[in-house]
């Protein structure tokens, strides 16, 4: 804790809410790249199906996919442009363990937020956003 080692109390606040709200954003982000490709668009409320492909983005499932599919790099390289890239990466991605790997990456983010929680006092503030990180695990949107 930040107040044994001689920090002031507010820095020990600053430095708990910027890891947590850095991490809880990290997990929040990740979610939502792997709901790009599991998710409907109809569920998520926006277009989905590798929409980031189309903006010529390659987000996490895609970056792990291309672990396991090196001709994605060619396609991430030039930011999917090429007629059918769009496609093709999709059906890499899908066959891919991107996705997957991706929620592993989110739910250690979220891990790590409520970690960083546990250097506040209990108190109903606290638990709720210990609740509002775990439930970024689970949003469908």
């Amino acid at each position: 804790c930040g107040v044994r080692q001689g920090w002031a109390e507010g820095e020990r606040v600053k430095d708990v809410a910027y890891s947590y709200g850095r991490n809880l954003g990290m997990a929040f982000q990740l979610v939502d790249d792997m709901l790009d490709f599991t998710a409907s668009a109809e569920q998520l409320g926006k277009p989905g199906g590798g929409a980031d492909l189309k903006l010529g983005l390659a987000t996490a499932p895609a970056l792990y996919a291309w672990e396991e599919f090196p001709e994605l790099g060619a396609m991430i390289e030039r930011k999917f442009s090429e007629p059918d890239d769009v496609e093709k990466a999709r059906h890499l991605i899908n066959k891919s363990s991107g996705a997957e790997r991706t929620f592993k990456l989110a739910e250690e983010h979220s891990l790590m937020a409520r970690k960083s929680l546990e250097d506040l006092p209990e108190s109903d503030a606290r638990e709720a956003l210990d609740k509002l990180a775990k439930d970024t695990l689970t949003r469908l949107k």
